[in-house]
């Protein structure tokens, strides 16, 4: 199965961890991520509850009980009050929802019950190892990252067996002193005794390091990667922000010029009527103006107003479009 179909699977959502969906409201998610931190917690109080329960301290259990199933019933509900799709988040949740109802801490059982039901709560640990998995794979793809890590355990079992063979040790033992030296940890609890061992632990220290870099620098690489494609969302989240406000800023400048072209227009209009008012006034009383002489004058005015006002309106329109 490759990684592309497992994550097409959904397999959080197949084992009832998936929590709050992608496809759900910003909101949704955001509050999702909170209670996930608080669940975190929670799921590290229970192993404390395990661990006080192994050792056989009983003291604080019932409150630490409470408080845990109060978080796992606080996410839940919450959870479901915001999301959108109720239906899908019971579906793809229902481990969740499961360990509330099995964990309830007034729950009358035998102690060795009350520490089973406890630790099935341990399972909501699937919704962060899948996270994890699903960065472990994405870090072993990168700049063939998986075939240096195989490369590095070959590396580690081959030097392992020449010093268990070199020095007459145990394999485990020659395993072990070749990954403490090519970690540089160096613990001291095993060293080369012979000269052939001390000769071949420096080729080891020398090549160790230099393996062990190439390991970190890709871990580096990822993280530093991660960082920046974190960056790069945010940036262009902010940039298409900026393009819907200019757009809507362009939308809101192009309908104010319609109305006050369309306002210009009316009141040429109205000059207009009023000019060809004024000439018929003065063509019924006779005034003592020449009245050709008017009426060509009003009309050559009327016209070059006409002509400014379409002019007007082709440049702004083309201003309009162009922004």
């Amino acid at each position: 199965m490759t990684f592309q179909t497992f994550n097409r699977i959904n397999i959080k959502a197949v084992l009832g961890v998936e929590g709050v969906s992608e496809s759900e409201p910003s909101n949704a998610r955001q509050i999702g991520r909170y209670f996930s931190f608080l669940v975190l917690i929670a799921l590290l109080v229970v192993v404390v509850q395990l661990v006080l329960d192994y050792a056989g301290h009983q003291q604080y259990q019932s409150i630490l009980s409470i408080g845990v199933w109060s978080v796992f019933v606080l996410e839940f509900g919450v959870n479901l009050l915001f999301v959108t799709n109720r239906k899908r988040y019971l579906l793809h949740n229902w481990l969740n929802a499961l360990i509330i109802i099995i964990a309830l801490p007034w729950w009358e059982v035998s102690h060795d019950w009350a520490v089973l039901f406890r630790s099935l709560r341990l399972f909501l640990f699937l919704r962060i190892i899948l996270n994890v998995f699903g960065a472990f794979v994405a870090l072993l793809r990168q700049n063939s990252f998986g075939l240096v890590l195989f490369g590095a355990m070959v590396f580690i079992i081959v030097a392992g067996s020449i010093f268990s063979v070199i020095e007459e040790v145990e394999f485990i033992d020659g395993v072990w002193y070749a990954l403490v030296t090519i970690t540089t940890v160096g613990y001291g609890d095993l060293v080369p005794l012979t000269e052939t061992g001390r000769l071949f632990g420096a080729v080891l220290i020398v090549v160790g390091v230099m393996l062990f870099s190439l390991v970190t620098a890709n871990v580096s690489a990822f993280l530093i990667g991660t960082e920046q494609k974190n960056r790069e969302k945010e940036i262009l989240k902010q940039v298409r922000l900026m393009q819907t406000h200019l757009e809507q800023l362009s939308e809101n400048n192009e309908q104010r010029m319609v109305r006050v072209l369309e306002h210009v227009s009316e009141h040429l209009d109205q000059l207009e009527h009023r000019i060809e008012s004024l000439h018929l006034q003065s063509h019924e009383r006779n005034v003592v103006y020449h009245d050709a002489k008017i009426q060509q004058e009003s009309e050559q005015l009327l016209l070059k107003m006409k002509a400014e006002n379409k002019k007007l309106l082709e440049e702004v329109k083309r201003l309009v479009k162009g922004v």
